[in-house]
């Protein structure tokens, strides 16, 4: 029987901080290291990322630039394996046993062709923002979609919402045939694996648009609604280590959706839309009034303070605040016709106009 082989992408940036952590947790694995791939995507790195990967045996791509879902996209247009696991560069696999977790789920459940793992943890230190950031992502995604990714919430969060069809020790899988609204996951981060093979058969159209490659989980759930997470699977997610560089993040995003939606919103919240129910396509438009009453944060961050017994979370207040006033202020910069240039994380390089992305 021909070996089962997974490859893993993991999109670079001047990522010599995380990146050790990230190949060490995949060397670390108990699934054959010589049927693992793992293909660095980088968009230019200026620090000793690139020698770093190759000390690991990685197979290095250039992105032409620093746009991480290109990068992704990058990946899955190389990729060999019979499956395919996407990992940022700052999400350490916690469980020696990841890969072969998921693997042992595709082997038992010939329906399921994409395993999630079971959310994030805060790596011991960090400060709290990222606790924040693992759990919600932003304040606009907790008044969407209220999906905690906080690895000891999200299964109980899942369950709560959705149809459970089989539950083991080490998975639960879930149907989405009869759901009216759908999480927030994408399948091309957070350790997630999918079987890339079938993917690519079903769904052709990814491989010639890169902005399709956040929504495969969209796309896979209407040809095929079952989905498994895995238990006991967490990773370990560096993502922001000050209030500061978070709220650049926060800046990044709301720019780029309003001022871009047809690229970068595309991969993003805008292209997101199309695949939820109705009740998300108006919900869009409360998040102002919801943020500027104060009174609906307060309460949900007094329900966060306390079900995670954790006073930190009122931060969701000023947070909250912050990105509806910066949504505000880009709208206005719309109307009055001020159109800034598109960039990527790396502020400093300018994304082309004929992109694809």
């Amino acid at each position: 029987m021909k070996p089962v082989t997974i490859t893993i992408v993991i999109a670079t940036f001047n990522s010599t901080k995380t990146l050790p952590l990230v190949l060490g947790s995949i060397k670390e694995q108990s699934f054959p290291q010589k049927n693992i791939e793992i293909l660095l995507v980088d968009g230019g790195s200026k620090d000793d990322t690139k020698n770093l990967g190759k000390k690991f045996n990685c197979t290095i791509i250039d992105n032409p630039r620093t746009e991480p879902v290109y990068a992704k996209f990058l990946g899955f247009l190389h990729a060999k394996g019979k499956y395919i696991v996407y990992l940022d560069h700052d999400e350490v696999l916690e469980n020696r046993e990841s890969l072969q977790i998921k693997v042992d789920v595709f082997k038992n459940e010939p329906d399921i062709k994409a395993v999630i793992s079971t959310g994030y943890k805060n790596p011991p230190g960090y400060p709290f923002i990222n606790e924040y950031i693992n759990e919600f992502g932003d304040p606009f995604s907790f008044f969407i979609y209220r999906l905690s990714k906080n690895a000891d919430f999200f299964i109980k969060d899942m369950k709560s919402r959705y149809h459970v069809g089989k539950e083991t020790t080490t998975y639960a899988t879930f149907n989405f045939l009869n759901s009216k609204s759908l999480p927030i996951i994408e399948l091309c981060a957070g350790g997630s694996m999918f079987d890339l093979t079938y993917i690519k058969e079903a769904f052709p159209e990814i491989s010639k648009n890169p902005k399709l490659i956040p929504h495969i989980f969209y796309l896979l759930i209407k040809k095929n609604p079952n989905i498994a997470i895995s238990k006991n699977d967490a990773l370990v997610h560096y993502s922001s280590e000050s209030i500061p560089g978070y709220k650049n993040k926060i800046r990044w995003r709301v720019k780029n959706n309003i001022h871009h939606a047809e690229r970068m919103g595309e991969a993003g919240f805008t292209g997101r839309n199309r695949y939820q129910s109705g009740n998300i396509q108006v919900k869009k438009y409360l998040y102002l009034p919801y943020a500027y009453s104060i009174i609906f944060p307060f309460i949900d961050a007094i329900l966060l303070s306390w079900s995670r017994q954790n006073i930190n979370y009122f931060v969701h207040i000023t947070l909250t605040l912050f990105t509806a006033n910066l949504i505000v202020y880009h709208y206005f910069l719309k109307l009055v016709g001020y159109h800034p240039k598109l960039r990527s994380y790396d502020e400093s390089k300018e994304i082309p106009t004929t992109s694809s992305i």
